[in-house]
């Protein structure tokens, strides 16, 4: 029996997988307007996100410049 609750708790204590989170920074062409993400499972809402809130606050283009992948 306490072999079983010994077994039972590093079942409880083990991580249950590595989750990775991707996050996004966009700019302005000028570089006066930024928006950026984190947090996200797959990278395309990261980007996504991070564009909407760069173009949120000017009427420039905003390109992504760089995402990661964090654990």
């Amino acid at each position: 029996m306490t072999l079983l609750a010994a077994a039972c708790a590093l079942c409880v204590a083990a991580p249950v997988s590595s989750a990775f989170a991707w996050g996004c920074i966009a700019i302005s062409d000028s570089g006066s307007a930024y928006g950026y993400s984190y947090d996200f499972d797959r990278r395309g809402d990261a980007e996504d996100r991070a564009l909407n809130e760069c173009t949120a606050r000017t009427d420039e283009i905003c390109e992504i410049q760089d995402c990661d992948e964090d654990k």
